[in-house]
Parts: structure tokens; sequence; C-alpha cells
């Protein structure tokens, strides 16, 4: 990746002849790591016996796919929101208890609801954010989740260690423990927010293997001042990417329910809302504005006051094997060994990356009043 250009250009006075002294564009190389997402369904032969014939009230087998599969595609859908780190919430009390108050929603300072990551079913371990890097819980079930007062409750009483400096959750077997994340030690994919920055994510290791808080040329243009949405603000943060930039123009901006709604407002006072049809039937509202014709969309776990601003060109999402059902070993829906029942799982290997973190922004202290 090209981090600077070669300086070897320059006007010379009268009668100085010298040309400049050779120089060359200045790389870096990027790494873009392969993550690896599993899913697995089980389901025993009395089940799928019972629910054949006019007396099955369900296809367990299909009911059991369709879930799995739904519950992947939120989760990717989580992951391709964050910053690589797999944080689900962040812990603030209940330590020593089964019930947890939790807070920053993927790690993301004040988001909410703090809980929107939490699933029930879902397991989790805990870890030690601040110093050790420790692992806190393992492979504990929640059982319930509550947004109302921020908490969870999980199958066993939590460790006792945690305490609130950042300790927060991942995913079962998500992170390797006891040092800082890092590209090697993280399982989860790197996500908009943390391709979309100016600091290196985390801040532990190099995004993509470029030290992006020594290279300025390599970083997405922040701001976190808060402010009231308005078109203004969209248009100066536009220039501002455009003149840092040689990527392609910016052609999609993801935010908030709130931001998309009060902007919608703004619009209609001065001229009717015009909207953009998009791919497999979604509908933006159009943000136009010198020579960008720019569609805003709505992702639901979009973090509270964000704006991203994304050059689509220079976002890919890298796979060494697409999502597939495993089919080795005697097809999709293999026998579990020594038991009457049977399983099956899919996988799948890639990650995002950006080939031009300077061609992004993204706008973090939005309000609408």
């Amino acid at each position: 990746m090209q981090t600077a250009f070669t300086e070897a250009v320059g006007a010379r006075t009268a009668n100085n002849y010298a040309i400049p002294s050779a120089g060359r564009n200045l790389f870096d190389t990027a790494y873009i790591y392969m993550k690896r997402n599993y899913g697995r369904i089980q389901v025993d032969g009395f089940s799928i016996e019972s629910a054949k014939g006019k007396g099955g009230w369900v296809d367990v087998v299909s009911s059991e796919t369709k879930g799995v599969s739904a519950a992947f595609a939120l989760d990717v859908d989580r992951q391709s929101m964050g910053r690589g780190l797999g944080i689900l919430g962040n812990y603030v009390s209940g330590a020593g208890a089964a019930d947890v108050v939790v807070n920053d929603a993927g790690g993301i300072a004040g988001d909410t609801p703090a809980t929107k990551w939490f699933r029930v079913g879902m397991v989790v371990d805990s870890y030690n954010y601040g110093s050790t890097y420790a692992q806190l819980d393992n492979s504990l079930t929640i059982s319930a989740v509550t947004p109302s007062t921020d908490t969870i409750t999980l199958s066993a009483v939590s460790s006792s260690s945690l305490v609130d400096d950042g300790d927060g959750y991942v995913r079962e077997d998500a992170r390797t423990f006891a040092a800082a994340p890092t590209d090697a030690n993280t399982g989860e994919m790197m996500g908009i927010d943390g391709i979309i920055s100016d600091e290196d994510s985390p801040a532990a290791w190099d995004f993509e293997g470029i030290d992006r808080g020594a290279n300025t040329f390599w970083q997405a243009h922040v701001d976190s001042t808060s402010q009231v949405i308005s078109e203004n603000i969209i248009q100066e943060t536009l220039d501002s990417i455009e003149t840092r930039t040689d990527g392609e123009t910016v052609n999609l901006a993801l935010t908030t329910y709130a931001l998309r709604n009060k902007l919608i407002d703004i619009i209609r006072a001065d001229r009717m809302i015009d909207t953009m049809d998009l791919k497999a039937g979604w509908k933006a509202i159009k943000y136009v504005g010198g020579n960008v014709e720019l569609p805003i969309m709505v992702h639901r776990f979009c973090p509270v006051g964000y704006m991203y601003f994304i050059a689509l060109p220079h976002i890919t999402f890298y796979t060494l094997q697409n999502f597939v059902w495993d089919d080795k070993g005697g097809g999709v829906l293999k026998p579990v060994a020594n038991y009457d029942a049977y399983e099956a799982w899919f996988k799948m290997y890639g990650n995002i990356g950006t080939d031009c973190c300077n061609a992004h922004g993204k706008l973090t202290g939005l309000t609408t009043s």
C-alpha cells in the first residue's frame, strides 16, 4: 500500500539547472488476515422421526438450519460494524453475581442500548482489558437479557475479578487471552468502525500491518466534535475527505434511524425529498452537494451519534472460503459417533479490509438537537 508520495519535485531559481534528487513513493505491506467463522446444528434421531408425517409440526432439520443461518447473519452483521476486537459490551457492575450490568455496546463508548449485542443462549467469556488481558470467566451462557436495566444474566456467578476499567465480554473462544489483542489472536473480522479510523485498531497493534498512528497519510478522516446534524456538516466532511485522499469518491453514508429522520426533516423543509433505489430492494434518501449524489442509509446497529462515509470501491470482503456447508465425509448431515444424533456445520474464511484508508471518514458526536 502506498503511504506517501515521492517528494522528488520542486521549482528552481534562475540559472539553477539542477533537477531534484531522485526519490521514491513510500509503500508498506498490508496484511488481511483470514478469520474463521462457523455455525453448527445437532439434532437427535427421535426428533427427526417425530417431525415426519401428518403429526409432525415442524421439520426439525430445516428449522435448526434456518435458525443457525439467521444467527450467523446477525453475528457477521455485528462484526462488520465493529473494530475487530470481538467486544460485545463492557462490564459495569455485578462481580461475583449472576446478574451483570454492562455498557458501551461493541466496546464503543456511550453506544446504546448497552445490551444490543447480547442474546439469550449466547456463550461468552469475560476478560481483563486494562492490564493483564487475562480471561476471567470461561464459557458462561446468557440466560436473560434485560435492556431496561442494561443487565445480562449468566448461567453461573461472574468472576469477582471484574472491575470497571474496560473489562468486557466476547463470544466464547473468539479471543486468545493473556496478551494484548492483535490480529493474530483476535478471531473476529475487522469492521467498518475499525477501518474508518485515525488510529491503530485496536491501539495495541497496527492496522492491517501498517502503523496508522505514524502514517498520517493513511488515516481516515474522523471528527468527534459534538454538533447537530446538518447538510453543511455532511458537505464539510465530504470536502475534508476529498482534500486528503487520492482514492475514489465517497458513495455511501451509514447512520442511525434518529439521524436519518432528522435529515429527512431538514431536507423536507428546503425541498422535496429525493430517494435512490439500491440493490436488493434497499432504498436510501439522497444528499446532493458539489459533484456528489450520496445515498444515506440506516444500519440498525450503527452506534448512536455516528455517521460513516464510505468509498465502496475501497472496502473489500476478502475471502479464502465463502459461506459453505461442509459436505466432506458423507454429505452435509453427518452421524455423531456413538449417539443417535446427526450434525451439520458451515464455515466461512474471510475478512474485511481497505486498500485506501483515507478515502473514508466518520462523524461520531452527532445529535438531533
